[in-house]
């Protein structure tokens, strides 16, 4: 593949990036950085051993109980 060159100042750089669409945002922030990538894969492989092993409770369970919670205290 060639190899291209350009210049562009950093605010120029910066309005482009905030005009994409939040879905390449993000791909492009995992493709600068992966080793946050590597690190996110590995909590979500972690958290969904963890619901597996009933060792944690999924968030709607915990939402539920937090409205029927404030339903009776009122």
């Amino acid at each position: 593949m060639s190899k291209v060159k350009i210049k562009i100042e950093l605010e120029e750089l910066k309005e482009a990036i905030s005009n994409l669409p939040d879905d390449e945002k993000e791909a492009l922030f995992f493709e600068l950085n992966p080793a946050w990538g590597k690190a996110l894969k590995k909590m979500e492989q972690e958290a969904l051993k963890n619901l597996r092993e009933g060792k944690t409770v999924p968030l709607e369970k915990v939402e539920d109980e937090l409205l029927r919670d404030t339903k009776l205290a009122k």
